[in-house]
């Protein structure tokens, strides 16, 4: 169980030394088109099973280490839909028969299969299987799921419908469309099921729920490894960068920005962290604070990028420096979760403030 401040830093360690080095300062992102190849060595290190209860064959209910996992993804642009995967991993292992989960969750944890979580549109419907031999635990998946995050190198979804999950395996009855290429560090797309079949995954509202709040604070987490590693560069660039004959850090205008960035990210982990705790606890008000944290990075976050880019001055702008990605990122991480105002609507809803 990873739960104490030093293995934390040493999880953290152990995922920048296998990504190939460390999200702080280091010059322009470099990205890995052949990172799926290499992902049953990154998930042999465990950052699947960190959502897996021990007595299912995970590492437990350690959604702060997950938060350490999603975070440098996110810092080293990894083409990786973690928070996907976890989710959805998360789900099954609660959620299928004994023979399934040795079967399904044993090959998403060493690597071999790689899900992702697509959220069914309203009119989608997860239905019980009619085709001839199937067994009672087959439904049938028809709808659209809108941005999938990973849509192109997943093996298969996680499909999170109104009132039921679902575990879709990759087939001609699942296709995507309207590949979104906004985003260059992962494949995202709309996924059209049409008559999919896939196992039933036992849930409930509070299950759904949970699986939802988890997807969306690790997207979260990604997009603060992208804001945090942003920060980073662009204080190293303020320290050298001369203008009049001195750094540009030497001026207060520049500190004054930089100083406010600086403690509205670390507001927002305190917040993301908090949620995390409350999650792994399971405390009544994660779904809240989840949110909270949600609103707050996918708010703030592209806001943060876009003025640290400004602040990097002409280099920021170019393709080569490579801030744009992280820009690029946060925004896709904002629409995954829903986007804010999903957030805003759903902490509005929670509070009885609106029907």
């Amino acid at each position: 169980m990873t739960t104490s401040a030093a293995e934390l830093h040493d999880l953290r360690d152990t995922v920048r030394r296998a990504l190939g080095g460390g999200p702080s300062g280091g010059g322009p992102p470099s990205l890995d088109p052949a990172w799926r190849d290499s992902w049953p060595e990154l998930a042999g290190l465990g950052v699947l099973a960190l959502c897996v209860p021990e007595d299912l064959g995970g590492l437990g209910w350690e959604i702060e280490a997950a938060f350490v996992v999603g975070h440098e993804l996110g810092a080293a642009l990894h083409g990786a839909p973690y928070a996907g995967a976890a989710a959805a991993t998360a789900a099954l292992a609660p959620g299928l028969s004994d023979s399934q989960r040795a079967e399904v969750v044993g090959a998403v944890l060493d690597g071999s299969e790689l899900p992702t979580v697509a959220l069914l549109e309203p009119g989608g419907v997860i239905s019980s299987s009619v085709s001839s031999g199937a067994s009672d635990t087959s439904v049938r998946v028809d709808g659209m799921a809108r941005a999938v995050a990973g849509a192109g190198h997943a093996d298969a979804f996680l499909v999170i419908g109104a009132d039921a999950m679902a575990y879709v395996r990759r087939t001609g009855r699942c296709a995507l469309v309207n590949e979104n290429s906004f985003d260059v560090t992962r494949s995202c797309a709309d996924v059209r099921f049409d008559g999919a079949s896939g196992l039933a995954v036992a849930s409930d509202p509070t299950r759904r729920a949970t699986t939802l709040s988890l997807h969306g604070l690790l997207l979260a987490a990604d997009a603060l490894g992208g804001v945090e590693r942003t920060l980073a560069q662009t204080i190293d660039y303020a320290r050298t960068r001369q203008a009049f004959g001195r750094p540009i850090g030497g001026f207060q205008a520049v500190q004054h920005r930089i100083v406010d960035h600086t403690v509205t990210v670390r507001g927002m982990v305190l917040l993301a962290r908090k949620a995390g705790d409350q999650l792994t606890s399971g405390d009544p008000g994660a779904g809240r604070t989840a949110l909270l944290a949600q609103a707050a990075i996918a708010t703030d976050a592209v806001a943060i990028l876009h003025d640290l880019l400004q602040l990097t001055g002409a280099i920021g702008f170019t393709w080569e420096y490579g801030l744009h990605l992280y820009e690029r990122r946060a925004h896709l991480d904002a629409r995954l979760a829903g986007n804010p105002r999903h957030a805003r609507h759903a902490l509005a809803l929670l509070e009885g403030w609106c029907a």
